[in-house]
């Protein structure tokens, strides 16, 4: 069973990221991209090769990039946590073996970086945060994923 949202609300929050950010991400990954896209020609960013946390990654950056709350990209942190913690409920990894957990994170579930227009963009600065987050705080972060 996946984390209900108000844990991954709680460790959005933990993060510095809204609630309302946390929300539009969280609803957009679990029910699908219709809900949350208002403008059709974000629909033209989509490449149909790509797998569905790629475009959820690079439909993030540019709302990122389109809101300008400030330098930091509180969407794609907010896609990372909410992947990571369903993550932990869905992967046979041993839980209690965190650094295990978030490599195999890295590999199997989310990629770090994309190309657009030919720029790599990298997103290993905004996971190392969550990871250290997450890391520090692991008793509190197992009690909120068992409940």
């Amino acid at each position: 069973m996946t984390p209900n949202w108000n844990v991954h609300t709680k460790w959005a929050k933990r993060a510095g990221i809204d609630e309302l950010v946390a929300d539009v991400v969280n609803r957009f990954i679990d029910y699908g991209a219709r809900y949350c896209i208002y403008d059709k020609k974000d629909l033209l960013y989509y490449d149909e090769n790509e797998r569905m946390v790629e475009r959820q990654l690079k439909y993030f950056y540019r709302m990122d990039q389109e809101k300008k709350f400030s330098n930091e990209n509180i969407y794609v942190k907010a896609y990372y946590i909410h992947h990571l913690l369903d993550f932990f409920t869905e992967t046979r990894i041993d839980k209690k073996d965190i650094d295990l957990l978030f490599k195999q994170f890295l590999i199997e579930k989310v990629i770090i970086e994309f190309s657009d227009n030919n720029e790599i963009i990298n997103f290993r600065k905004e996971i190392e945060e969550i990871f250290q987050l997450l890391k520090e705080n692991k008793q509190e972060l197992y009690d909120d994923l068992e409940r």
